[in-house]
């Protein structure tokens, strides 16, 4: 049985098919060792501290960025967005990178992953704050809306905090993402199969042809997200701000959190996406 440490209390791992935030530090620290001149940094920390690593690849002038782990439950998206990294440094996909800057955070949300480890049902941070409700992209609309869904206080999911950028998670990366001004961005969810591609109805001009060509290497298709899903997210922000497409990818099919078993399988249905992103 594996155990871990969270706020200096032991814990036994209940879900021993998760990928925790020990194992991708672990990662980091291989991939650090392995190829000592690529940027690996930190874009900011947890509310307990942790680095919110980045990991840089290619030096074009198209900018993009993949990020993942907004939320406790979905440690495959950290999984898939390391497995990427591996392949892009092991050149597995030729010179895809040609002519593009990619930075990738596979775990923007650590603390909630390392307390979902514990068995809790935790999509949260640490505070109990949604961190994908926690952007400026209608926010207010967002919280108007949390009263409806039983949420009237931090907990476990959909809580947007006191105001948008409140966690310094949520506001890492859009400090990140203001300094770097990206012509894409995705962000990996889990589950459902499914690409959102707007933000209330907005569709900046690029969208449509990443969306075809997504959905051509995929079994994944688009949709578009209603309620409280609609408000207060990365993707919505970038949209709204930058006005340059952005999507949220929800990888594999089941219930949160999806087995590590399933990586390699989940793998394959979103390594399309990924490459494609690049072109």
């Amino acid at each position: 049985m594996k155990i871990f440490i969270h706020e200096g209390k032991v814990f036994l791992l209940q879900n021993e098919s998760m990928y925790t935030y020990e194992d991708f530090t672990a990662d980091i620290k291989a991939l650090k060792e392995k190829n000592k001149d690529i940027p690996i940094f930190s874009i900011g920390r947890s509310v307990q501290g942790k680095p919110i690593f980045a990991i840089k690849l290619g030096n074009g002038t198209r900018r993009i960025f993949y990020s993942g782990a907004y939320h406790g439950m979905e440690h495959l998206t950290a999984k898939v967005l390391f497995e990427f990294v591996s392949g892009l440094v092991e050149e597995r996909y030729g010179d895809i990178l040609k002519g593009v800057t990619l930075y990738i955070v596979p775990m923007v949300n650590p603390d909630g992953i390392e307390i979902a480890a514990t068995g809790k049902s935790w999509q949260a941070n640490a505070r109990g704050v949604d961190i994908n409700h926690n952007f400026d992209a209608m926010w207010h609309l967002s919280k108007a809306l949390e009263e409806s869904y039983g949420i009237t206080e931090p907990g476990p999911t959909r809580y947007g905090g006191e105001f948008p950028e409140s966690e310094p998670e949520a506001k890492a990366v859009a400090n990140f993402t203001r300094q770097n001004k990206f012509d894409m961005v995705m962000a990996l969810h889990s589950q459902g199969q499914v690409i959102y591609y707007d933000f209330c109805g907005v569709v900046p001009k690029g969208t449509e042809e990443y969306l075809s060509r997504f959905e051509k290497v995929s079994v994944y298709r688009r949709e578009q997200a209603s309620g409280i899903s609609s408000y207060g997210g990365y993707k919505d922000w970038f949209i709204k701000k930058f006005k340059k497409p952005g999507f949220t990818v929800e990888i594999g099919k089941g219930e949160n959190p999806l087995p590590l078993s399933m990586a390699e399988e989940i793998y394959k249905e979103a390594e399309g996406i990924l490459l494609e992103g690049l072109k």
